[in-house]
């Protein structure tokens, strides 16, 4: 019972700090509402039992990607351009693919909460634990995952670098 506490106050603080990054005026208060939403998010992952993901949430995009994203904010000077609302004559098909978008998330996730099993204890924290076990999920489970995070930090690292030149 304690454990589906944790998810649902978690969850509310994920979504609250989604709800910052949206609608908070002042960049450096979005990149702090999105590092509580990837805390947030990195301890969802831990609670369901994927500590090897939770692990990169940490690391790589609260401890890369938000650094970046401050060292964006700090060399733009995008305090004077926080105050404006920029529309144009794209800016109700792009809030319609949002609310679109929104929906069919939704949908999917009641659909998959609806057919979701009990999850069972599973493996002791000792069968779990350990350096080989974690290079094992890495290289097998979450390959994928890992090679995505390469090519993201990659592109990263050089769109500060064009970023810094300018």
């Amino acid at each position: 019972m304690h454990e589906y506490l944790l998810i649902g106050i978690v969850g509310i603080l994920a979504i609250g700090g989604g709800l910052g990054v949206v609608f908070l005026a002042n960049p450096i208060n979005n990149v702090m509402s999105l590092l509580l939403t990837m805390l947030a998010l990195a301890g969802l992952y831990a609670a369901m039992g994927a500590h090897v993901a939770a692990l990169f949430q940490v690391i790589i995009y609260v401890g890369a990607i938000l650094v970046l994203f401050i060292f964006a904010v700090m060399l733009l000077n995008l305090r004077e351009a926080a105050g404006r609302i920029f529309t144009g004559p794209q800016t109700p098909g792009i809030g319609g693919a949002a609310l679109a978008l929104a929906i069919a998330m939704g949908t999917l996730l009641w659909g998959s909460l609806r057919k979701s099993p009990v999850p069972d204890e599973g493996l002791s924290l000792l069968e779990r634990a350990g350096v080989h076990r974690l290079a094992i999920d890495l290289f097998t489970d979450h390959l994928l995952v890992f090679e995505l995070t390469a090519v993201l930090l990659l592109v990263a690292s050089i769109g500060a670098i064009i970023i810094s030149r300018k």
